[in-house]
C-alpha cells in the first residue's frame, strides 16, 4: 500500500447523480437500517476512485462514499466517538 493510498478518503456524489430507494437487493445490496429516528441506505458502489460505501439517508437528503480506509478508522473507534457526532447538528 502506498503512503498516499494510506489516506482515507470520503466523498460525496456527484452534484445531479440521482440516487433511489432500493426496492429489492437481493444478496448484493443494498440494504435499508432504520429505526424510528433514522434510516440509511447503505451499498458498495464503484467510483472513478474505486470501490466505496455508500450511506445515503433519505430523510437527510444527504450521502457519503468511505473508502477501505475510511471505513478501517471507523472500525477502531471508541463508542463515545460516535455519541459525540450525534451530539452535533447536522449543518448547524
Amino acid at each position: 500500500m502506498s503512503e498516499s493510498s494510506a489516506q482515507p478518503r470520503a466523498e460525496n456524489p456527484d452534484e445531479g447523480e440521482a440516487l433511489e430507494f432500493p426496492r429489492d437487493g437481493g444478496n448484493e445490496g443494498p440494504i435499508v437500517i432504520a429505526n424510528e429516528f433514522a434510516d440509511v441506505v447503505v451499498r458498495k458502489v464503484e467510483t472513478r476512485n474505486g470501490v466505496r460505501l455508500e450511506l445515503w439517508s433519505p430523510r437527510r437528503g444527504t450521502c457519503v462514499r468511505y473508502d477501505a480506509v475510511a471505513l478501517d478508522a471507523l472500525s477502531y473507534q471508541e463508542p463515545e466517538f460516535i455519541t459525540d457526532l450525534l451530539s452535533r447538528t447536522p449543518g448547524a
